[in-house]
């Protein structure tokens, strides 16, 4: 194995990764935030839960608009806010055991509690690509079907 100097600190090169005390700080500093944001992603999830059982048990807005598919829209933007829910839930959930495994591992000097934290992250990191992805593609479909439905009332007023 070579010997390398890193501030004053001799290192044996090796295929483990040591964590230096600048490393630990920057990873406390995350945990903190991250656990800040699964607070936060704890109380978007009650948010959108209240919204989707207001938009199912609330009827003032039904009798004072007269849309016809007014109970097939509740029911979309029911559905939309529950969904919105789970997922705030399940990325509040995913953060905090991050940040709880992260703090543990650090503070305890804990290999495995850190290991656990980093693998927790990237698949929370993972979960929000993919959820992003089928963000964007909902996006498509729904500028789509707008611009389609558009046109054929368009035509039909001619």
């Amino acid at each position: 194995m070579e010997e390398i100097i890193i501030e004053n600190e001799i290192v044996k090169e090796s295929k483990d990764l040591v964590i230096n005390k600048e490393m630990s700080n920057h990873l406390l500093a995350s945990a903190k935030w991250g656990r800040f944001f699964g607070v936060l992603a704890y109380i978007g999830a009650v948010i959108m839960f209240i919204f989707a059982l207001m938009y199912i048990f609330i009827d003032a807005l039904s009798a004072s608009s007269e849309i016809i598919y007014w109970e097939n829209i509740k029911f979309v933007f029911f559905i939309f806010f529950i969904a919105c829910a789970v997922l705030y839930f399940i990325w509040a959930r995913l953060i905090m055991q991050s940040s709880k495994s992260i703090k543990t591992g650090i503070n305890q000097n804990n290999q495995v509690e850190v290991e656990n934290g980093t693998r927790k992250l990237a698949f929370l990191m993972k979960f929000m690509g993919i959820v992003t992805i089928v963000g964007i593609c909902l996006y498509f479909v729904f500028i789509l079907s707008v611009t389609v439905f558009a046109g054929i009332n368009a035509f039909q007023t001619l």
